[in-house]
């Protein structure tokens, strides 16, 4: 047997970072380990809110959103206003990794956790391998922030369910693409033969810099990207080249039935911590990794780190998040009948009316949903598209009905 830790984190993506900062500022002894050889180069660019981007993160915000642009297969809507900011993820995760650091956390990248040993029917450590090369670390507490793109992701949902995403992942694409015409603009389009049950993209970057990229769930990610910029041919990318892709896939079905077990627990995607109608879910990683890290310290403090006590994790985290993940599941379905002839409906209703258009944006993004889906269903030709039976139950979980 090798070294020792308190707690591993296994995945540095925000999650795991987040998780591993938060435990060691707490007096744990923490050791992450990063699947990739570097921190930082999984995805491009991130749309988040103004609340979001607190001044530790402001250096990677890279452009403000005046313009939203939504397009149907038919029809398209333009919104105007102030509609947060596009940050770049690999320096977003760097300065979450250089905040790891300065609280103690011991990270070693290049090294896949392969994984988990077992003692009395507990996790007890994980088992790390590379070519050659192969380490069992014991821990007190695993937390695996492992996500969900890999064929080692998810160890958690694998190892301790013994169980797998069974539905399909919606599966992701993005280019970086250089000499880009400058808009402080989002572009976002909903085409069920390019992108199903899913929706396509482009977001700014630095002037002449943008991210263009696909979600859904049975495309392959190259393929479905190149004909989407040949289909639509959109005009910003007119004269523009791709300098880098990025591939990743996320889970769909919602949340894990658990995630807590003996020595174990899952946070970020490997939880199923994803809204499943945008796909996004970068708060929700922090936010599971900060409670995570806690609670998990906390535990190691009180020489008590027992699945009871990390429970505490899952019960807090389903508090605060449980109802908006419940609620893009619900509006994800929406999607999968008839979903170009719905969405050139919707959008002729909102351009009548620009304050139905903007709650739409937040309830795409999983912004203030409480309010926004209020006002947006108040309106009876919004109920009517996406079903009556289908946002009585959304407003139920609000209490609003």
């Amino acid at each position: 047997m090798g070294e020792s830790y308190d707690v591993i984190v296994a995945g540095g993506g925000p999650a795991g970072l987040m998780a591993a900062r938060t435990a060691s500022s707490q007096g744990a002894n923490v050791l992450l380990l990063e699947l990739q050889a570097q921190i930082g180069q999984n995805q491009t660019s991130a749309w988040v809110s103004d609340e979001f981007l607190r001044k530790e993160f402001s250096r990677s915000e890279r452009s403000d959103v005046e313009r939203i642009v939504i397009h149907s297969p038919n029809k398209e809507l333009e919104l105007e206003g102030d509609f947060g900011r596009i940050i770049d993820r690999e320096i977003f995760d760097r300065i979450l990794a250089s905040k790891a650091v300065k609280a103690g956390v011991e990270v070693w990248v290049g090294s896949p956790v392969r994984g988990l040993l077992w003692e009395n029917e507990r996790v007890c450590g994980v088992r790390s391998e590379a070519g050659e090369w192969s380490e069992e670390i014991e821990s007190e507490v695993v937390i695996d922030a492992t996500g969900a793109k890999t064929e080692w992701s998810s160890i958690f949902l694998k190892e301790v369910l013994n169980s797998n995403w069974e539905g399909e992942k919606a599966r992701t694409n993005e280019y970086l693409m250089a000499n880009v015409l400058g808009e402080r603009r989002v572009d976002i389009y909903f085409n069920s033969m390019l992108a199903p049950k899913g929706h396509a993209w482009i977001y700014p970057l630095d002037q002449e810099f943008a991210t263009t990229g696909i979600r859904g769930v049975r495309i392959h990610p190259d393929i479905a990207l190149d004909e989407f910029i040949g289909r639509e041919t959109p005009e910003r990318l007119k004269n523009s080249d791709p300098i880098g892709a990025y591939r990743g896939q996320s889970p769909v079905e919602g949340l894990l039935e658990t995630m807590v077990g003996r020595g174990i627990l899952a946070v970020g995607s490997s939880a199923g911590q994803i809204y499943p109608l945008s796909g996004h879910g970068l708060k929700y990683a922090l936010e599971s990794g900060r409670i995570a890290g806690r609670v998990v310290a906390e535990g190691i403090r009180k020489r008590d780190p027992a699945e009871e006590r990390l429970s505490e994790y899952e019960q807090l985290w389903r508090n605060m998040f449980e109802n908006e993940i419940r609620t893009g599941m619900l509006l994800r379905s929406y999607f999968e009948i008839s979903p170009d002839r719905k969405m050139d409906t919707l959008l002729e209703v909102m351009e009548k009316n620009e304050r139905l258009g903007r709650n739409f944006v937040n309830i795409f993004l999983g912004e203030n949903l409480e309010k926004s889906i209020e006002e947006f269903f108040e309106e009876e030709k919004c109920a009517e598209i996406f079903g009556k039976e289908r946002v009585e139950k959304i407003l139920k979980l609000y209490r609003l009905s």
